[in-house]
């Protein structure tokens, strides 16, 4: 089943390409999500315990989906095919519960304290005007005290002052129109055991489409805003390419049974692939089943115990039965990516440097934006070095590193090293 393209103008205002936004929310990518998301609205009783406890769940759900919409486009994914991305972690639904108190427990303490409502009024004008720009930060950066500090919010919203304002005009209508018409609308007229889920799908749909929007603003912005120094690529073309794929039942069925029953999901994929499929949603999908065969419930003991040895300080043991699991063949998945990095510190330090290729396999790609890239990467440089029949592969690696992470606080020491390196290779 063949994607549609089209061409969105990224210079335009974003309330021109408003309905590529909305085209988005019928997706196999979104769709699927927000009908099972609202479909559990059916099975509430009429039990306030109940309902707060399901809302509970969807919400954090809801929220992380939405800062993965938000993270992609401002890459320049327009429309979004992953739903999970190592930019945005799981704790950011955390870090909005912690927003929400703070704004909150501020409105409640001018009221405690029976502030005029004139500055009541204020208050909240300001800090409704101030949090799409806490969502956008935090987005790009997962940091709570990043997206709290008022000089990185000034700059923000400064940089994308007209776009940022209207959009905020646009949130609030949203809100508005879904709060004071919609709902009451879908609650007088439909029949009270799908009100619920109709509601929470418009609701949830509306977040998605926000969420898409700011990160529509943050990529006209991009180069302002400097999103290559946390690593994004550089993106020229303000003319994007969006693929929309419609929804194709056997693939929807695939990413249903993935997390219970990976080796199904792998077969199927292979089955499909054989049969001539090789779209890209397809190989998306062979790499996630893959992925998650690798994360098998052995795997996972494993890597926990490794890490809490790594947490004892118990390196040697825990490097010796990684090199062992390695050695029989077996799959190692580390628990935390930083565990890595302990681990090819102790190879290096005890001589015992043969695995850290297997070690290092893919950790660009599981974790795109994360610190240890350049440091993980520049020690296997330095191991490749110094075999003599791999120096060509060290220095080709080490140019890839400056190429692409040119902001990266240990790049110099790496270009160094190249420098170093070329030197050497003219004599």
């Amino acid at each position: 089943m063949e994607a549609k393209s089209t061409v969105i103008d990224t210079r335009k205002l974003f309330l021109f390409n408003l309905h590529h936004f909305v085209k988005y929310l019928f997706t196999g990518e979104v769709l699927p999500v927000l009908l099972l998301l609202s479909s559990v609205f059916i099975l509430i009783p009429i039990n306030i315990l109940f309902f707060i406890f399901i809302n509970l769940i969807t919400i954090p759900m809801v929220y992380k989906f939405a800062f993965d919409v938000l993270a992609d486009t401002a890459r320049g994914n327009m429309a979004p095919t992953v739903r999970q991305n190592y930019l945005v972690s799981n704790v950011i639904v955390i870090k909005v519960a912690i927003v929400a108190l703070l704004t909150e427990g501020l409105h409640f303490w001018l009221l405690s304290q029976k502030v005029e409502s004139s500055y009541v009024m204020a208050y909240i004008v300001f800090s409704t005007f101030l949090i799409p720009a806490i969502y956008m930060i935090l987005a790009l950066t997962n940091s709570l005290l990043a997206a709290l500090n008022p000089m990185i919010l000034f700059k923000l919203i400064k940089t994308a002052l007209i776009s940022y304002a209207l959009f905020v005009g646009f949130w609030v209508l949203s809100q508005l129109v879904y709060e004071f018409v919609l709902n009451p609308f879908l609650f007088h007229y439909l029949p009270s055991f799908i009100d619920g889920m109709v509601s929470s799908f418009v609701k949830y749909a509306l977040l998605i489409l926000n969420f898409h929007i700011m990160g529509y603003i943050i990529f006209q912005n991009r180069n302002e805003i400097d999103l290559e120094g946390i690593g994004f690529d550089r993106v020229d073309d303000d003319q994007i390419i969006i693929e929309v794929d419609p929804i194709n039942p056997v693939y929807e069925r695939i990413k249903n049974i993935m997390d219970d029953a990976p080796q199904q999901a792998l077969s199927m994929v292979l089955e499909l692939q054989k049969e001539g499929d090789h779209s890209a949603e397809l190989q998306q999908l062979y790499h996630r089943a893959l992925k998650r065969k690798l994360y098998s419930p052995n795997n996972v003991e494993f890597a926990k115990m490794i890490h809490d040895r790594i947490t004892k300080k118990q390196l040697k043991r825990a490097y010796d039965d990684v090199v062992e699991r390695l050695g029989a063949d077996k799959d190692y998945v580390e628990e935390k990516p930083e565990d890595i990095r302990l681990l090819i510190e102790h190879a290096i330090e005890v001589n015992k440097k043969q695995y850290i290729p297997h070690l290092l396999k893919d950790f660009h790609l599981k974790y795109p934006y994360h610190a240890d890239i350049v440091p993980n990467y520049f020690s296997l440089a330095k191991i490749l070095y110094d075999d003599r029949n791999s120096r060509d592969k060290s220095r080709e690696l080490l140019q890839s590193l400056v190429a692409k992470y040119p902001r990266d606080k240990y790049i110099a020491e790496v270009k160094a090293w190249l420098q170093g390196v070329d030197l050497i290779a003219k004599k």
